[in-house]
């Protein structure tokens, strides 16, 4: 049955709640990662240069995973600007980019929202693919098995890609939208899709084992209430906990969203609970509603500015953040999103495990239209990269867990040469402590891959 509630215009007082110091710009505090330039590449210089709702093709905050490191070889993948899409990698992050040029499809589309996403089955070395498609039937095409567990010795060229197909689990998925790949703990790999449009949508969950897909339901209903949640992100746990934050839209209008929401699962997605650990939810029969009273851990009512879609980590203690930008507290509403998105800032948002306490701190920084990522090193110490839709500035800032995550610090502004947003290898730098980032240049042709050594404690 299906719990129909109301979203109050932030007016929600939760127990589990905890803000913290507001700050205004970066401290001097000398527990905070440094980060030192190691090396930069060209991806390429012929990436596709289409702009629309101020971002590219190439280098979205829902890519997930847009570049990834596995089995000592990292991945990413682009639009060139004939519209084929093309898969590299390399070696250690360190070595000469290997491209594959995808030539058998070809997009037509300029909308940004249409990028690719690279998942990776640690059961079996295949390489999967989802792109090109905005409200629009699913793309996907996947490797064959060994290409990601025996680098070295494969074959690195299209015919090691199968066909592009319009369908998984036999499921025909004519009207979906951002593809998320993740893997637990035990190597299954697993994708979350939208289906619906803007306002009126829902969350799906697909399992690969086996060579196969298989369709594990629907776990967060949107179309009930004519709206639709957006992922900040969804990924495991060492434990093998399942993790999913998201905020919710009413209609196409991004001043509609509002507010945190948070669930997590313990088997792999089957049924779902809130952040008190009751169960609430089954994919499938009984998914999540989007806007739940008890799944909402954070109020932030309609008009904030609030960017749906930022990023999420999780720590290996457990600790979920969540990187939003919104208005600050206690400034008036604005109900243009654009306005709004010129003055609204970075916020962290985490969930301390033990308590289950959520906290929030305002960090200061600006990133107009564009949104920032957020990930963490093998001490759990945080790192923010964003850009400025504006200025076109590329930021670094930095956090200790020793902190708190307290002493937030930028550590590097660029020169103004960077458009669209940043990926950040989140595997690289929870392994090797490696800040690698995806970095489209102003302009789109010319994307780069940046190295930074960390100083993390």
């Amino acid at each position: 049955m299906k719990r129909f509630t109301t979203v109050l215009a932030g007016a929600m007082v939760l127990v589990t709640a905890n803000v913290v110091a507001v700050l205004s710009g970066p401290t001097a505090a000398a527990a905070a990662p440094t980060v030192s330039a190691a090396s930069t590449t060209t991806l390429t210089s012929s990436g596709r240069t289409a702009v629309s709702y101020s971002g590219l093709m190439n280098g979205e905050s829902f890519q997930q995973d847009g570049i990834t490191t596995f089995n000592g070889w990292q991945y990413t993948a682009f639009w060139d600007e004939t519209g084929y899409a093309n898969i590299s990698r390399r070696q250690s992050a360190t070595g000469a980019w290997q491209n594959v040029r995808l030539t058998d499809y070809r997009t037509t589309s300029t909308d940004s929202h249409n990028v690719i996403c690279i998942g990776i089955s640690p059961q079996d070395g295949s390489i999967h693919l989802a792109f090109d498609m905005h409200s629009d039937r699913l793309k996907y095409r996947r490797s064959g098995t060994g290409l990601a567990t025996s680098p070295a010795g494969a074959n690195w060229s299209a015919a090691s890609f199968g066909a592009v197909q319009n369908s998984l689990a036999g499921t025909a998925m004519a009207t979906v939208t951002y593809p998320q790949f993740f893997a637990a703990p035990d190597g299954t790999l697993q994708m979350a899709i939208r289906t619906g449009v803007s306002g009126n949508g829902d969350e799906v969950l697909y399992e690969y084992n086996s060579g196969s897909w298989s369709y594990v339901g629907e776990f967060i209903d949107g179309t009930s209430f004519d709206n639709n949640p957006y992922l900040f992100g969804i990924e495991y746990d060492r434990e093998g906990l399942l993790h999913a934050t998201w905020t919710v839209r009413e209609t196409s209008n991004g001043s509609t969203n509002h507010d945190l929401f948070y669930a997590y699962s313990r088997d792999k997605g089957r049924s779902w609970r809130n952040n008190a650990g009751t169960v609430v939810a089954t994919a499938g029969s009984n998914p999540l509603d989007s806007n739940a009273t008890d799944l909402r851990v954070w109020p932030n009512s309609q008009n904030r500015g609030l960017m749906n879609q930022e990023s999420q980590v999780v720590d290996a203690a457990g600790v979920v953040h969540v990187l939003q930008s919104h208005l600050q507290a206690n400034t008036p509403s604005i109900t243009d999103f654009n306005t709004a998105r010129n003055t609204a800032v970075l916020v962290h948002y985490w969930r301390d495990k033990a308590s289950k306490v959520w906290n929030q701190r305002y960090l200061g920084y600006t990133e107009g239209l564009s949104r920032g990522d957020i990930a963490v090193d093998s001490s759990d110490n945080l790192y923010i990269v964003s850009g400025h839709s504006g200025t076109n500035v590329l930021q670094i800032a930095t956090a200790s867990k020793a902190s708190g995550w307290s002493d937030w610090t930028v550590r590097n502004r660029s020169a103004a040469n960077y458009m669209s947003d940043p990926l950040i290898d989140h595997n690289l730098l929870k392994s090797q402590n490696v800040l690698s980032i995806f970095a489209p240049r102003r302009g789109g042709s010319v994307i780069e891959v940046q190295n930074w050594n960390t100083g993390g404690r």
